[in-house]
């Protein structure tokens, strides 16, 4: 593939995973604070919830960023 072009069953792939990343990691946030977090206040509950959403979007950044620099989309001399 030249440099910039990306299939279509790696974008699918990456769209998939980037869908699911929230997913899981919002609905295990939930769930631990719903039925494992007995001795937290609310607030602490509403922090456990937010630091998920931070854990979120830098796993969101990590994905995107390796993937586009593996593509060769970030302007990044290559290693060979």
């Amino acid at each position: 593939m030249a440099k910039g072009t990306v299939s279509q069953g790696e974008m699918i792939f990456m769209t998939i995973v980037a869908m699911l990343i929230p997913a899981v990691l919002l609905i295990g946030s939930l769930v631990y604070t719903a039925f494992y977090a007995n001795g937290y206040t609310f607030f602490q509950k509403i922090v456990v919830v937010i630091i998920a959403l931070i854990l979120v979007g830098v796993a969101e950044c990590i994905l995107w960023i390796v993937w586009a620099g593996r593509k060769g989309l970030m302007g990044w001399p290559r290693r060979r």
